[in-house]
């Protein structure tokens, strides 16, 4: 037990000092072997026939219990025989006695069987060790293959940063560590990338892999005991941030994320920009798990985009009430009749000028007899979430054509499409299939898209605008200025007119930036030859603003708030008798009654 190895050695360091002690073995058995020999030579001349016979029988006896304990060790047992055996078999063979060169015969037997027997065992033994030695290495090779393809399983191949799956299993350790009063809190955040679609577009997936490398290295750089970043896929990072902390502390950490990634990257030998949007959810009660702090977060993160982009917002109370609203209205999509529910208002779309209504805009509206009023832009992402939002538009779209045809002929209809609209050649194929059989003139038709949902998927959404347009149709992009804005784009596609969101009229009575923004959006419009549509008029000074600018069309509560059909249709009538009478002349005594 006092020459035992640690197990604790290295296996160089352990396959020397097991050399060391097999030759140290060898070495003694030969140097003892050939004392034993001696001594037994000695008494074998020295001694009477008794004692000669005791000597061969003790010699015999050695041997075989030397031979046994040491079967694992051949060359102690060879070096042991050889010095012990074979001087005395040489002498007693010498001798002149009959019965001596017996014994020597009958010991040579017992050595000759005790060889083969050794090698035998020797060989048997060594197979053992061998396929020990083979498990034990198939055995280290699986656990290095099984860390590996752990790593290649919980390790972004592109970023090198943890992937979705390790974050999810990360974010349930951490809750169960909250849980158990480990740590004191924790908060989940996602991080997306504003620009990165156009980026990856106009320079190709290549630049844009390459970029995530660089942002990867960026946002590991950020990272330490307490905040864990990992890479969800797309452009989507997650964030989990260890230990109770104040909403202004993580604000602090995702600006100092966005900061990070807002540093000009070199693309192509361009420099080019990012910004980055994040959305926190914080850790409140018992109650809460690893998905529903995820899913709060994308909700934040949603609410970023939406309202704040490039900002950090932190889920809060009133977000709960939408979320539960939300599922709500996710519920009630499940149910088949749902559609009969809705309905559509139509807002004018006016000549500033001479205060001329040219066109409607058709909107979706949904009155649930259990929830009430539902916000059409609630309803529209869980319809896409459901996967129902074909069904509807082309339900709408056959209504509004329907409800069109009461108006004058020279008024159009400006519809809304959404991304999964203009993405499935199925839902193209059913929406131009309602426009030739509804009878109305597809030159009266507007359909409008985001810049967001082209963007999602340009070349199906260039084909089915395409396909539009060749009807006759004309198309508009909506809420232009509020997403990726590229001219080129603009000019690619088969644009007829520009809507600018309501929010850069805001406030532009009182600032000249925001004037500066919208003349230089409306020269722009004018030089590529595209209607410009200014949404969200609600001021006789914005309007005066507008009119000033050159702009052709205005939208907005300032001429009327959207209306009901039968409204829609005497809103139209009734303008157009107060035109006809303003241009009728007038006789001293009609303005007599006038007065």
């Amino acid at each position: 037990w006092f020459m035992a190895i640690p197990e604790s050695a290295e296996p160089e360091e352990l396959n020397q000092m097991i050399l060391i002690r097999l030759h140290g073995t060898i070495w003694n058995h030969l140097m003892f072997g050939a004392l034993y020999s001696g001594w037994a030579i000695q008494l074998f001349m020295t001694g009477d026939v008794s004692t000669q016979g005791l000597v061969v029988a003790f010699v015999g006896v050695s041997a075989f219990g030397i031979v046994l304990c040491l079967m694992h060790v051949r060359g102690a047992v060879v070096a042991y025989l050889g010095s012990a055996l074979v001087p005395l078999i040489a002498f007693m063979w010498m001798s002149e006695e009959t019965h001596f060169r017996t014994g020597a015969f009958i010991v040579i037997m017992v050595a000759l069987v005790f060889v083969i027997v050794l090698n035998r065992y020797s060989r048997g033994f060594a197979r053992m060790i061998n396929q020990a030695n083979l498990v034990k290495r198939q055995k280290l090779e699986a656990e290095r293959l099984g860390k590996a393809n752990l790593a290649l399983a919980n390790q972004d191949s592109l970023t090198g940063l943890a992937n979705r799956r390790c974050f999810m299993s990360t974010l349930e350790r951490r809750v169960n560590d909250v849980k158990s009063h480990r740590i004191s809190g924790i908060a989940v955040g996602i991080l997306d990338l504003d620009g990165f679609k156009l980026i990856n577009d106009v320079y190709g997936h290549s630049a844009g892999d390459k970029l995530l490398v660089e942002v990867g290295r960026r946002l590991s750089a950020l990272q330490s005991s307490r905040v864990y970043i990992s890479r969800l896929g797309g452009d989507e990072f997650g964030i989990i941030v260890s230990n109770k902390m104040n909403d202004s502390e993580l604000i602090e950490i995702g600006e100092l994320l966005c900061d990070a990634i807002k540093a000009p990257f070199c693309v192509s030998g361009k420099k080019t920009h990012l910004g980055g949007s994040v959305g926190f959810a914080k850790w409140a009660d018992q109650s809460d798990t690893g998905e529903s702090l995820f899913e709060k977060a994308d909700y934040a993160l949603y609410h970023a985009k939406e309202n704040e982009r490039g900002g950090v917002i932190i889920f809060a109370a009133h977000h709960a009430e939408i979320i539960r609203e939300v599922r709500e209205v996710d519920r009630l999509m499940q149910d088949a009749d749902f559609i009969d529910e809705m309905s559509l208002v139509f807002q004018p779309i006016v000549l500033p000028n001479t205060a001329t209504t040219v066109g409607f805009e058709a909107l979706a509206r949904w009155n649930s007899p259990l929830l009430g009023n539902i916000s059409p832009d609630v309803f529209i992402r869980s319809a896409e979430r459901a996967g129902t939002i074909n069904k509807i538009t082309a339900f709408l779209l056959e209504k509004a054509l329907g409800e069109a045809k009461k108006w004058p002929e020279d008024l159009f209809i400006s519809f809304n499409l959404s991304m999964q609209d203009i993405t499935s050649s199925e839902a193209m194929v059913r929406l131009i299939a309602i426009v030739n059989s509804s009878g109305f003139d597809p030159k009266r038709i507007t359909f409008e898209v985001t810049e967001t949902s082209i963007m999602d998927n340009y070349d199906t959404a260039l084909l089915s605008l395409s396909l539009l347009k060749n009807m006759g149709c004309k198309i508009a992009l909506d809420d232009f200025g509020t997403g990726y804005s590229s001219l080129s784009y603009v000019r690619a596609l088969p644009l007829d007119k520009l809507k600018l969101d309501r929010s850069f009229i805001t406030g532009i009575e009182n600032s000249e930036d925001a004037c500066s923004i919208v003349h230089t959006m409306v020269e722009m419009c004018q030089s590529l030859r595209l209607d410009c549509i200014v949404e969200g008029v609600e001021t006789k000074d914005q309007l005066s603003i507008l009119s000033a600018m050159g702009v052709k069309l205005i939208q907005g509560y300032y001429y009327s708030r959207p209306l009901c059909s039968n409204d829609a249709v005497d809103f139209v009538l009734e303008e157009r008798r107060l035109d006809e009478f303003r241009e009728s002349p007038m006789t001293q005594s009609d303005m007599a009654v006038i007065g």
